[in-house]
């Protein structure tokens, strides 16, 4: 009996298996797609692919883990968006091979018009129409420069040229659209060829949208056009890497990113964008690591706009690490953590030489911690009496600083200035929060500057009352080094009053 009882068990179990659904087998290692123009067999239909594009597409038909591989070489596209996508996609460059996304062209068919001894004018057909994009802050009293609206691009070698707003203002190594006529000017030195020049032809390369698991890695994105546009763009997605990229020389930004989780940046560069070099909204679990933001908002610059929205800045971020980011001679703030950012550190980093200030925080309850970091000889240009050019402070609590040095910015090295309490809506309940500056913690810094002062406030008796300090070295040869409330204080003073026995002061 027992041998037919054992048979009809597994007759059973078979019968139940077989009545389960299939589940799809998922391959152990990722489908491998090839990008390479110069193969002769290169297609658009099958591997290797002669474009990234077709690459892309082929992936997003084919719901696989896929990795694309792409060999060195400049590829002037535009990549349209991984839309829905939810098993993993690496975009990855060839093993040490040089892979640029451009979204500029090279023509050949200019006509010159006029010439001078210093330069010859030439034009070329511009049928984009892309026009002045308008001022979206009106309603905050902003004025947005018209120069800064356009989006047209236009580089020789590592040079922007400058965009100029009629005809008769080129001057030498300008431009102008006309959007009457539809042409596009050119006024360029004796010696240079028309031919050399990158015009911008794409807004944008790559949108990531609702998608996960994708990465990008050791690619170049250079040279797109627009205006509020960036050659990367990510929305509500997750888990995305961006990893030893180079974003140089776009006219906004280089990467944005919105209402995304776990998004990681490493070992990438954001150089000479017109605007910015990244940004985001609504993130969560984001890690930026060994990043260089540098000589960006050049745009910006030449309008006279360096802050309001330029440079690089961060909204409702909710877990995020700085390690090792660099923030170096940008036309704008070094960082700027601008509204409602909760439990940020940011760590062995640096901010130097910036306009306007290296490291600004505003309207947040943080907690925000900056240790073991660098804020040094960054400057104030920008037509806003509030901001300080080291640590900028508005409305920002639970600040922790922490062995840093904050070394000769041209201003004061602290500032906290609350002219307003600031009221944030926070996103994930709907509450109501109003904000001051409190509860700051000051330990082991080293804070300097021959001339300039060490710590200003204004409207800061909430940040005074609830400052703690320890163990931090002051040092300047100003006869008030610190400015509070209105009143010059001497070392001696600061000590009576909100110093800790432990700080100490450095005889020059």
């Amino acid at each position: 009996m027992k041998g037919p009882h054992a048979l009809l068990i597994v007759l059973v179990i078979v019968l139940c298996l077989m009545r389960q659904p299939r589940i799809a087998a998922i391959p152990a290692s990722p489908l491998t797609l090839e990008v390479n123009p110069a193969n002769p067999q290169a297609s658009d239909a099958v591997t290797p692919f002669r474009t990234i594009a077709a690459a892309l597409a082929w992936a997003q038909a084919h719901d696989r883990p896929t990795d694309i591989y792409i060999h060195g070489g400049i590829y002037r596209e535009a990549l349209g968006t991984i839309h829905q996508r939810q098993t993993p996609l690496r975009l990855v460059a060839q093993a040490g091979e040089r892979v640029i996304l451009r979204g500029s062209q090279r023509w050949s068919d200019w006509q010159e018009v006029s010439s001078t001894p210093r330069f010859t004018i030439y034009r070329h057909p511009w049928t984009l129409s892309w026009g002045f994009s308008g001022n979206p802050w009106t309603n905050y009293g902003i004025e947005l420069p018209l120069v800064a609206q356009r989006g047209e691009l236009v580089w020789w070698r590592d040079t922007p040229l400058r965009q100029r707003l009629s005809f008769r203002e080129l001057q030498g190594n300008d431009f102008y659209v006309d959007d009457t006529e539809q042409q596009l000017y050119v006024a360029l030195s004796v010696g240079i060829s028309p031919s050399e020049l990158e015009v911008a032809v794409h807004r944008e390369a790559l949108r990531i949208l609702d998608s996960g698991f994708i990465s990008l890695v050791g690619l170049r994105f250079e040279h797109y056009g627009g205006t509020f546009t960036q050659a990367v763009r990510i929305e509500r997605s997750h888990d995305i890497e961006v990893k030893d990229c180079t974003f140089w020389g776009n006219n906004w930004g280089g990467l944005e990113s919105h209402q995304s989780d776990r998004l990681r940046v490493e070992r990438t560069q954001f150089l000479q964008n017109g605007w910015r070099g990244m940004a985001g909204v609504h993130l969560r679990d984001f890690t930026v690591q060994q990043v260089l933001v540098q000589g960006n908002n050049w745009r910006g610059a030449w309008a006279g706009f360096y802050d309001w929205d330029a440079g690089d800045k961060y909204f409702h971020l909710r877990r995020a690490v700085f390690d090792r980011h660099r923030a170096i001679e940008n036309q704008a703030a070094g960082l700027w953590l601008d509204t409602d950012n909760q439990n940020v550190e940011i760590r062995r980093s640096q901010f130097l030489g910036n306009a306007v200030v290296g490291l600004f925080l505003e309207a947040s309850t943080g907690p925000v911690t900056i240790e073991d970091s660098l804020i040094a000889y960054n400057y104030s240009i920008a037509p806003n009496y509030l901001q300080t050019p080291g640590i900028f402070g508005w409305a920002a609590a639970h600040v922790t600083l922490r062995h840093n040095w904050i070394w000769e910015n041209q201003g004061a090295q602290i500032g906290v200035r609350d002219p307003s309490p600031r009221t944030v809506t926070l996103p994930e309940t709907g509450e109501e929060v109003t904000m001051t500056s409190q509860d700051w913690y000051l330990e082991g810094n080293w804070i300097g500057s021959r001339q300039e002062q060490l710590l200003t406030t204004l409207k800061g008796e909430p940040f005074l009352q609830t400052l703690k300090l320890q163990d931090n070295h002051w040092w300047s040869e100003a006869a008030y080094p610190f400015r509070l409330e209105g009143e010059n204080l001497t070392w001696s003073q600061w000590q009576e009053q909100y110093g800790n026995a432990s700080d100490r002061w450095l005889i020059p």
